[in-house]
């Protein structure tokens, strides 16, 4: 046997556990295979009968003359046939009984186990997930525990075959045993075409089944990015991907058919030739006296119903040995260890008072390193912290370690002066709220998305949660209001709309901690205002994370923590880290002169000719565009071209008066305005910071207050 030949078949007693809850119809189903057995062994017989004795000379046999008596010809003819017609009619009634057993335990077993991945997947940490493609875990959940019932099942008829082919080869070699030992000729080719099966075939079906993940996963990802591939017009070029895929599988596949059909050909071959062998000896017997016609006829259905249990073990080990690599795809999925488990001693979390601290924190993913170094810092209950910092600082895993999306390396993240590693993982998610970048909605009525937030929430309660979301308005007006049904992704509701239900999810949950992941960064101002005037009510005597890209949004948090490359670089409130002139300053500088230019400038800024550049109108305009564009590069195009004409405007006016022909430091302004990062220089940040406030002063004459400002 080639090594490896039985390498999966330890999956199959994985399975038996599969089969406890259906005793009673495992049993039936082995009842049935045996009776199946039984009628094989017989059904050859009448015919025998029949050709010896009814259209022979042989007598009655003993066992049948004493229980029908004397009988005439005309009466052994009629008992023949229908004895062969009961034995035909017992084995497809009892055939038609088999398969609805069968059915009913496959389905089951299959749902028992895809029930088990699908709970199994739902343990397995966000990191894992992230690292899998979803073609691949659809695979592993929906299609793949199928060949768990289809092996199981598969077993008893192979053991039928088994016990037939022991019981027929006794009955045979009392008729002949030099024509029985002639049969079994084929059974060592069986033997060693399933170590050659396994081989050979087996690895090209687990190259084939990996072809066909990566075809599921091109499909689940073009379905799931539909909009970016119409915005792009990419239509063509997914096609492509996935056809071109889609023929190195279907290639794969077509490769693999033609050796299994010719592996079946050369099975079915040699059986051929053993029936052929059987064959020529057993009417060579009968010329000589050996044999009746009635017994070769009998030997030869016995031959047939022997070699049909050969092919049907060769075939079903060979098919199996194709389930069970499937089957082993899904073991993958439930052999996957939970990266994050409750701990032995792990406790419940009551409703807790809402501090957080985190202590000497240090995270990275797998691949990566200093994701998260040394982070520590202490939140009171009911405080509003803020988390800052350039894209890719590390915030939004930061704040996933309270939840324990994801575990410290080293360090403790405490709640209540509790580890969450000895919180349970169920009762430590219940007590924080999450409102992410990108609203999440599931298929099904506005109510039920609310109502996700806590499931035993009655109507009224909904309601008020969509009010205090600002959302119950705009709910009203739907045809069908709260019972409006979403697709998948909720995709007929606007981005605004999406996130006031998600909003409301979080009224509904009222748990005592609460994290904000940039709810409003992909929404319009005026939908930001509704939104962040729900989002002040919901944070309310709540401990709350904001991450936040729009500083203005954060003015008035408690606490303010500003994160770079992995680390904790500043904290403080507002006015104080503008005071230490750190990361924090820089970002406020650029970001609120954009911020306020965009919204203000049209009415109160005018870009005149600076006197003293180069000279004329036509100097200021090209340094203006100069600076423009230095902007546009610090900020990679997160900023309208319009606003950062505002901007680079206003930066010029701002530095005016260095630039005068007998300022000394005219020169050094002019080579930092020009430079690809006008702000770094710090009489230039100094100047343009200064100008912001007189711009917010302005602001407040011209009658808009600090909510419009910043609206």
């Amino acid at each position: 046997m080639t090594k490896g030949a039985w390498a999966y078949w330890p999956l199959i007693p994985r399975l038996f556990p599969y089969l406890k809850p259906y005793r009673g119809l495992v049993v039936v189903s082995l009842l049935l295979s045996a009776f199946a057995v039984v009628i094989g062994v017989l059904e050859p017989w009448p015919l025998a009968f029949m050709v010896d004795t009814v259209l022979g000379n042989h007598p009655v046999p003993d066992v049948i003359r004493h229980i029908i008596g004397p009988r005439d010809r005309a009466t052994l003819l009629v008992l023949a046939a229908l004895s062969g017609l009961v034995l035909v009619a017992s084995r497809n009634l009892m055939t038609v009984v088999h398969e609805y057993v069968n059915t009913r335990l496959h389905q089951w077993i299959v749902l028992d186990f895809r029930s088990d991945l699908f709970q199994h997947a739902e343990r397995l940490s966000v990191s894992y997930h992230d690292s899998k493609p979803t073609g691949q875990l659809m695979s592993q959940m929906n299609w793949l525990p199928d060949y768990a019932g289809g092996l199981l099942l598969g077993i008893p008829p192979l053991v039928q075959s088994l016990v037939t082919l022991v019981a027929m080869f006794v009955i045979a070699i009392n008729l002949d045993p030099i024509l029985a030992l002639l049969a079994l000729t084929v059974v060592p080719v069986m033997y060693y075409s399933v170590g050659i099966y396994a081989a050979r075939i087996v690895p090209r079906i687990q190259k084939v089944r990996g072809l066909e993940w990566q075809t599921l996963s091109i499909v689940f990802e073009a379905m799931a990015m539909m909009r970016v591939i119409a915005a792009f017009a990419r239509e063509r070029y997914e096609f492509r991907r996935f056809r071109t895929q889609g023929e190195t599988a279907a290639k794969a596949r077509v490769g693999l058919t033609v050796r299994q059909t010719l592996f079946s050909l050369v099975v079915n071959t040699w059986t051929a030739a053993g029936t052929a062998l059987v064959l020529g000896v057993g009417a060579l017997h009968v010329l000589h006296g050996q044999l009746t016609v009635g017994e070769l006829l009998v030997f030869l259905s016995y031959i047939a119903a022997v070699y049909t249990p050969l092919e049907t073990i060769s075939s079903s080990i060979g098919s199996m040995q194709q389930q069970l690599v499937n089957l082993q795809g899904a073991f993958m999925l439930l052999d996957a260890e939970p990266e994050i488990v409750d701990a032995p001693d792990a406790v419940n979390l009551e409703r807790p008072q809402g501090a957080v601290a985190f202590d000497h924190v240090y995270f990275h993913y797998k691949g990566r390193s200093g994701t998260l170094r040394d982070i520590s810092f202490a939140v009171q209950p009911g405080q509003r912290v803020a988390i800052v910092g350039p894209t890719g600082a590390g915030k939004t895993t930061l704040v996933s370690l309270i939840k324990r999306f994801h575990e410290a390396k080293t360090g403790s993240v405490l709640i209540d002066g509790i580890d969450v590693r000895k919180l349970k993982i169920a009762s430590l998610r219940e007590q924080v709220s999450v409102v992410l970048q990108t609203p999440e909605l599931f298929s099904g009525s506005i109510a039920d998305n609310i109502r996700y937030g806590r499931l035993d929430a009655n109507e009224a309660e909904v309601i008020d949660a969509a009010k205090s979301a600002n959302a119950h308005d705009f709910i009203e007006r739907l045809p069908n209001g709260y019972k409006t049904e979403l697709g998948e992704g909720g995709a007929q509701l606007s981005v605004g709309e999406r996130q006031r239900i998600c909003v409301a999810r979080a009224f509904l949950k009222d748990s005592p901690i609460l994290i904000l992941d940039e709810p409003t960064s992909s929404i319009d101002s005026k939908t930001e205002t509704v939104i962040l005037d729900a989002l002040d009510r919901l944070s309310v005597q709540r401990t709350t994370f904001v991450i936040a890209h729009r500083l203005s949004t954060i003015r008035h948090a408690d606490l303010i923590l500003v994160v770079d490359q992995g680390q904790l670089v500043e904290r403080g409130t507002h006015e104080e880290l503008l005071g230490n002139n750190g990361l924090y300053r820089q970002l406020h500088d650029v970001q609120m002169g954009v911020d306020l230019i965009e919204r203000l400038s049209r009415r109160v800024i005018a870009i005149d000719p600076v006197d003293g550049i180069e000279g004329d109108a036509d100097g200021s305009r090209a340094l203006i565009a100069q600076v423009q564009r230095s902007l546009a590069a610090a900020l990679k195009g997160t900023v309208s071209q319009e606003a950062l004409a505002h901007a680079a405007a206003l930066l010029v006016q701002s530095v005016e008066p260095m630039l005068a022909k007998d300022s000394p430091n005219a020169r050094k302004i002019l080579r930092a305005l020009r430079s690809k990062n006008p702000l770094a220089d710090p009489s230039i940040a100094g100047a343009f910071s200064d100008a912001l406030v007189e711009l917010r002063d302005l602001a407040e004459d011209l009658g808009l207050g600090a909510k419009e400002a910043y609206a």
